[in-house]
């Protein structure tokens, strides 16, 4: 069983919801971004995503473009992406990781290269944002020969055709788009994330993490009440570190104390009665 299988088997006994923050590597510096990782551990964190910066990243919304532009402006590569995985097992970080990436990057260095440095660093997962089912197989079967799972997105209009092929060679959790769009933060759940997630759970056993726009307890509560294992965030905390980067052991301080009540909101949440 995979670190992050095993981690949404636990939570699910424990009737815990998983809160899963992403983090674009390299910005405001790769040592912030370690000490990101850890303070997102500490905080209570199930699983990371670590989002590779890609110069064209037709996924994403303005936050994580600009924080993608910012750690590509700064010298960020993809080498350093496996230094830092590296360095969080180093320091005592334990938390299943997941690369969120492009295809680009992966076949520029080879797959059996980056799956297999992503797998000696310590990661657990790669999530690659682009690349169509139809056109993952190489992938999947290197991807696995190095014990990596393979997450899959699934947004509100996919079809069912569509997918029962990608939930077929899903594993660890599949993420689900809230909306038809890019990344970004948003204020309320929208209808199509909750007819999303009710759909998923009739077609899939597989865990569902619920993705693009959450960023307060309110959507984190709506989500599990939906039938969401989890959550991830990501634009909102980059815009909560941002504010505070006239200090940054303060920035640090605000992301940990956000992350930890999205943590509790998502703990009790799955734990309430009805």
């Amino acid at each position: 069983m995979s670190r992050i299988a095993a981690t949404f088997e636990r939570l699910a006994e424990s009737e815990e919801g998983a809160y899963i923050p992403y983090v674009c590597c390299g910005d405001r510096g790769v040592g912030f971004t370690g000490e990101l990782v850890r303070r997102l551990s500490r905080a209570g964190a199930d699983v990371i995503e670590l989002g590779l910066p890609f110069s064209d990243p037709m996924a994403d919304g303005p936050t994580i473009q600009a924080a993608m532009v910012r750690s590509l402006s700064s010298g960020f590569r993809v080498a350093k992406l496996f230094d830092l995985i590296s360095q969080a097992r180093s320091d005592g970080v334990d938390t299943p990781i997941v690369v969120m990436t492009y295809y680009n990057p992966i076949l520029r260095m080879g797959l059996d290269t980056f799956c297999k440095r992503l797998a000696e660093a310590g990661a657990d997962g790669i999530l690659p944002v682009d690349l169509p089912v139809e056109e993952s197989g190489d992938l999947e079967r290197i991807a696995s020969a190095h014990e990596l799972d393979v997450i899959r997105l699934v947004s509100p209009t996919t079809d069912d055709e569509r997918m029962a092929q990608i939930l077929q060679s899903a594993n660890g959790f599949v993420y689900a788009v809230s909306i038809s769009g890019v990344t970004g933060q948003r204020d309320s759940l929208p209808h199509s994330a909750i007819a999303l997630l009710k759909r998923l759970r009739e077609k899939s056993g597989l865990p569902v993490a619920l993705g693009f726009g959450i960023s307060n307890q309110e959507q984190v509560r709506q989500a599990m009440a939906a039938g969401a294992s989890g959550v991830v965030e990501g634009s909102a905390l980059i815009n909560i570190y941002a504010r505070g980067l006239g200090d940054e052991d303060g920035a640090l301080d605000l992301v940990e104390e956000h992350a930890r009540g999205m943590k509790d909101s998502a703990r009790a949440a799955r734990q309430r009665p009805g």
